[in-house]
């Protein structure tokens, strides 16, 4: 696939799949550094540049499983403080449009539409990550990069759901209010605000 490519003008980004696939694990594999070095960058890497660096076999793999997408345009980085670029994408990512975003030590990063009681209170779930990672190394076979509680017997829109994602060795949680919409590109460009921030934020 990766052979029909115009490398030198086609540009590379990850889809919602491959955010879960870049960012799911604390240690992660060769192959899903790749991936997270596509949101490395302040602007989308053309695939020419990627490829100096990484396998053309992989990328047809990434192509063919859905993790990345192919742009004819470059795009820039989100350059803003997280907590003031996340009201911009809430109401992409909550069907209340209530979220937040925790780190592992379960302190509150930033917030929107959730008072900060609230949110403090939801951050100290980010412990439900190390959790699914004590499990997994007791033998359980958890494969789950998120964790959603359900007010209503029939299971159909969850109450809160906890996205985990690992970030240059640091864990987070996406908390997000109602419907999870993380099928989208708000969720990406979400994420690579937080790869690419340096995790810049105002008081």
């Amino acid at each position: 696939m990766s052979s029909y490519l115009n490398a030198d003008k086609t540009y590379l980004t990850l889809t919602p799949a491959g955010i879960f696939e870049a960012f799911s694990q604390s240690e992660p594999t060769p192959e899903q550094l790749s991936l997270q070095d596509l949101l490395s960058h302040n602007e989308t890497l053309l695939a020419a540049d990627w490829l100096e660096r990484y396998s053309d076999e992989w990328l047809d793999s990434f192509l063919e499983h859905g993790w990345i997408e192919k742009l004819s345009l470059f795009l820039p980085a989100p350059n803003l403080p997280l907590d003031q670029f996340l009201p911009y994408v809430v109401s992409s990512l909550s069907g209340k449009r209530r979220a937040a975003i925790g780190s592992d030590e379960g302190f509150c990063l930033a917030r929107i539409g959730y008072s900060q009681e609230e949110a403090d209170m939801l951050s100290v779930a980010a412990d439900f990550s190390g959790f699914m990672l004590r499990q997994k190394q007791r033998g359980w076979a958890v494969e789950s990069q998120a964790i959603s509680f359900f007010q209503q017997v029939d299971l159909l829109i969850p109450e809160t759901s906890f996205v985990f994602l690992w970030i240059d060795g640091s864990g987070y949680v996406l908390i997000i209010d109602g419907e999870p919409l993380t099928n989208n590109r708000a969720f990406v460009e979400l994420v690579w605000a937080l790869k690419t921030s340096g995790l810049k934020f105002t008081n």
